[in-house]
């Protein structure tokens, strides 16, 4: 495994320590003194705590960017409202610019160098990574069936990683390589085959300045069961 491939995968793995340690920090930050409360209380982010992860694998058609496989892990961290919850995600993909997409830079390159001799610039491989870190609010509707449907929209940040002879050391690398925020927008549906496992498909849309993709992942989720310090609406004993 090459030296960014190995950096990325770290990074992934860093964040699903990262997930599961999330609702820990959003509770120190609750329970603010005073009758009115603190931001997090208003916002019901206090009841927070992860109640699923899960895994999928998949694949993203990205903009100038060939096709490619991802890896993705999320969690979720339960409701903040009426079927409305929160689900912070991560995934990492690599992939490489197009064929045209190289040829209409070196052809633009060429072009700037007409008339100075034997110079040439000859089309090479550029290598593209992205390291994506997400949260959305995912309305799920409640009702007693185990297959569910959903719909989010969240922001995400991408950590893109830009390299190749071609652009090596040049304010082209440097341009590439970025830390860009986005919106997406997802859409799928997940079923719970038994108590603690369940599966779920879906496609993403995500769209940042000069950047666009558009994603589909399948994968598996474990369900951690009742979440410690929450009582049934109603006041019933857990299932």
């Amino acid at each position: 495994m090459d030296q960014p491939s190995r950096h990325s995968a770290g990074a992934l793995c860093w964040l699903v320590a990262l997930l599961v340690a999330v609702p820990s920090r959003v509770h120190a930050q609750g329970g603010g003194n005073g009758p009115g409360g603190s931001l997090v209380d208003h916002l019901g982010l206090d009841k927070l705590q992860i109640v699923s992860l899960g895994g999928a694998f998949g694949w993203i058609v990205p903009s100038q960017v060939e096709p490619a496989k991802l890896v993705a892990v999320s969690a979720d961290y339960g409701e903040f409202a009426p079927n409305w919850r929160v689900v912070v995600n991560a995934s990492f993909w690599r992939s490489q610019y197009r064929s045209s997409v190289v040829q209409i830079f070196v052809d633009s390159l060429n072009k700037s160098l007409s008339g100075s001799g034997t110079n040439r610039v000859t089309p090479s491989r550029i290598a593209l990574y992205d390291v994506t870190f997400g949260a959305d609010a995912r309305y799920v509707p409640s009702y007693s069936g185990e297959l569910k449907p959903f719909f989010g929209v969240g922001l995400a940040m991408h950590v893109i990683n830009a390299e190749g002879a071609l652009i090596k050391g040049t304010f082209v690398e440097r341009a590439l390589d970025q830390i860009a925020t986005g919106a997406y927008v997802t859409t799928g549906v997940s079923f719970k085959i038994v108590k603690h496992f369940g599966l779920e498909g879906s496609v993403r849309g995500d769209l940042l300045s000069g950047f666009r993709s558009v994603q589909a992942r399948a994968g598996a989720t474990y369900y951690f069961g009742h979440v410690r310090g929450l009582t049934p609406v109603g006041g019933g004993s857990p299932e």
